[in-house]
């Protein structure tokens, strides 16, 4: 109990300092499903209808981290994604593509995942709130088996909403649940935000903590505690209007011992915490 204590305090220090020392951080940056934005902005000159978005994004990941869990191992990943919007609707289709994927006996080249995110955001000016509510489609490739011969579920839904405060450090909070193969609460804090670092390049910190209550699974393997955070840094270089590439680098680590035991438990590597990072090509439109 006292180690969770001074992992816990350890990590909340550290965000606080890590922000308040920079005095300021940058959207949430993971490698994971990326959040559909609130707002896109508009290129300039584009005769487009007024609130109507399309964006285009395609990272290149040393490494599939997902919540704290090692999704890949030793190989390239590529997340393509879409996203269309229009006054504060959208959706957002996501994919990972693994190029040498561990959990097959090959290791070969596969579409791993797939994803369908539809949501809603919008903002209070006058407390400065945005939030935004939606739903989340995953759809796994099955690998394997379980012990009596059927398909493991390769689906499961997702519902969830977030807050978020424009104001210094631009705090976020989520909450996630899971409503096909169980019931699970996954509730997520973050802090944010960019600053310029040489003409309209900007560096963009980020970090976040989690805490994660499961009862989806048999008795013995119920889990309700401070799970994973992440801290992540990376350089936006805008090339025009409509493209930027993005160099990130990440570091993933469990909060408290029964979350590192979990997730070393269920990674092919046996480790716990994670340094991966990539390059992310995005196009607005």
């Amino acid at each position: 109990m006292k180690a969770f204590l001074r992992t816990a305090s350890f990590s909340i220090m550290f965000i606080m300092v890590m922000g308040l020392g920079t005095y300021s951080l940058a959207q949430e940056v993971t490698a994971e499903k990326p959040a559909v934005p609130a707002e896109a902005a508009k290129p300039a000159g584009k005769m487009i209808p007024e609130d109507l978005f399309a964006n285009f994004n395609l990272s290149l990941y040393s490494q599939y981290i997902w919540r704290g869990y090692e999704l890949s191992r030793d190989s390239l990943v590529i997340f393509p994604t879409m996203t269309v919007g229009y006054k504060g609707f959208a959706v957002n289709l996501w994919a990972d593509l693994d190029t040498r994927f561990t959990g097959t006996e090959e290791k070969e080249f596969k579409l791993q995942e797939t994803d369908v995110t539809v949501s809603y955001s919008n903002s209070y000016k006058p407390w400065k709130l945005n939030y935004t509510a939606g739903w989340i489609l995953y759809d796994y490739q099955p690998t394997a088996g379980n012990p009596d011969g059927t398909i493991k579920d390769t689906k499961n839904q997702e519902l969830f909403l977030t807050l978020g405060l424009d104001t210094l450090l631009k705090p976020t909070f989520s909450v996630y649940n899971e409503i096909e193969i169980g019931q699970a609460w996954y509730f997520l804090l973050g802090v944010a935000h960019s600053f310029p670092v040489y003409c309209n390049w900007s560096l963009d910190l980020a970090a976040t903590v989690s805490y994660l209550h499961d009862n989806s699974g048999p008795d013995s393997s119920d889990f309700s505690n401070f799970h994973d955070g992440n801290i992540s840094a990376g350089l936006k270089i805008p090339i025009n209007n409509y493209l930027s590439i993005a160099p990130k680098i990440q570091y993933s680590f469990p909060l408290s011992g029964e979350a590192s035991r979990q997730i070393k438990d269920s990674a092919f590597s046996h480790n716990n915490n994670f340094v991966y990072g990539g390059l992310v090509l995005d196009l607005t439109i």
